[in-house]
């Protein structure tokens, strides 16, 4: 397999991104595709086709973005730098990209995502700034990278894309049985259609009209123990012994579809570990760095079946979080954590906000003292457990196959790389 060298700006056009005014707002809400490097953040997919926003043909000509063609690779320059995905379709991006618009004669978009993928340390390298290391369009242009023929891209991306694409497959599966779940839990507990609800009455209560066997409880009255989190030591020491996984705020998408991958390892003290360990049925909640955007009170169900995907089965949640450990035999754990998905979705969460600085954070004693849960009786809970346990257990063994399938392609990445392992025609 023959081998030659290039320089970025010999296989490909590096464009930068902008961002329209966001105070004018003719420039948003168009139909144009606008991808910044929050949109890959916990992002699996190799190929993107939209984000979080869209612009108008009037904001892309009043920003410094351009508008990419289809397979353009999009490369994020700065915080962080490389993040990586293919457009599936014409998109623009904000500044804090540098992306490669690939002359597909010399290399293709889906070899050079692999090959960045499988060289990203060295990409880095080229990054300057002290607080917030950025690549720039010359720098990046300047990397020399080595490449097979036009053949051997194509069957050595073809090999690992059919690993990604599984990935994609199972990861779609996933959301669709996240999905099940809510509307299962919407048609049982807003619709009130659960199991013999035709024998209920419905009756008024301090959150409205709800079934006669329904009752409403403090929230504080349903918790045996809270804690908050915890961040530990970077490094092991005599004082900071136990090694542990953080679940932060950040990795709450990607845990609640039982994907750990992002959690970082620290090191904690004896005492802090054993005080805020996550056993089964916990429930974290997170209390500060919300913004109006996103704010706090999210929460994530923590499972047996989540933690034995921790190393060693060893969990805790991050410092700007809550442990949560209910009474079992006052509410379901899976119940209550959709109960907070609900007030969470509708903003009557919103109402324990407290802003300062700029930053979000919760006001858990009130939450305690003021906040409310509809209770169903336990049978009716019980029921509701039976159903939703096995998709929570399937989600997790679809989970399990895409951590071998990616631990498989990045086996084969740096051989099918390299060359040593052949590729033949």
């Amino acid at each position: 397999m023959e081998l030659k060298t290039y320089k970025i700006a010999d296989i490909g056009t590096v464009v930068g991104g902008g961002t329209p005014s966001t105070t004018e707002p003719s420039f948003w809400g168009g139909n144009i595709p606008w991808i910044s490097p929050k949109d890959l953040a916990g992002y699996h997919n190799v190929y993107i086709s939209h984000g979080e926003n869209y612009i108008t043909e009037k904001g892309l000509n009043k920003s410094g973005s351009k508008l990419l063609p289809k397979n353009t690779l999009l490369f994020s320059s700065r915080a962080p730098i490389g993040y990586l995905a293919i457009a599936s379709n014409p998109i623009c991006t904000n500044q804090g990209f540098k992306s490669i618009i690939c002359n597909e004669d010399i290399v293709t978009s889906l070899f050079l995502y692999y090959y960045i993928k499988q060289n990203l340390e060295h990409f880095k390298l080229f990054g300057t700034g002290a607080t917030f290391p950025e690549i720039s369009a010359t720098s990046l242009s300047k990397i020399k990278i080595t490449i097979p023929s036009i053949f051997f891209q194509q069957k050595i991306a073809s090999i690992l894309f059919a690993y990604d694409n599984l990935i994609e497959n199972n990861t779609k599966r996933i959301l669709l049985l996240k999905q099940m779940a809510e509307n299962l839990y919407k048609e049982w507990f807003i619709r009130f259609r659960f199991p013999g609800h035709k024998a209920d009455r419905l009756v008024a209560s301090k959150l409205g009209k709800l079934p006669s066997s329904f009752r409403v409880a403090n929230m504080g009255s349903l918790f045996d123990f809270y804690i908050g989190g915890g961040w530990g030591n970077d490094d092991m020491s005599d004082d900071y012994p136990v090694e542990a996984s953080v679940i932060r705020g950040a990795d709450f998408p990607n845990v609640s579809r039982y994907d750990v991958s992002s959690c970082p390892k620290r090191y904690h003290k004896i005492s802090n570990y054993k005080s805020r360990q996550l056993v089964d049925g916990d429930i974290v909640m997170e209390i500060s760095g919300g913004t109006s955007e996103q704010p706090v009170g999210r929460t994530i169900l923590v499972t047996q079946e989540m933690i034995d995907r921790f190393k060693d089965g060893k969990v805790i949640c991050a410092s700007f979080c809550k442990l949560i450990r209910l009474n079992k035999a006052a509410v379901s754990p899976y119940f209550f954590y959709y109960w907070m998905q609900y007030l969470y979705d509708t903003r009557i969460i919103d109402r324990f906000q407290l802003q300062s600085t700029g930053i979000i954070n919760f006001k858990f004693e009130a939450f305690l003292r003021k906040g409310l849960v509809m209770l169903p009786p336990m049978e009716i809970m019980q029921q509701f457990d039976n159903y939703i346990i096995p998709i929570f257990k399937e989600i997790n063994a679809l989970a399990t196959q895409n951590e071998i399938l990616a631990t498989q392609r990045d086996l084969l990445l740096p051989r099918l790389m390299s060359g040593k392992l052949k590729v033949t025609k």
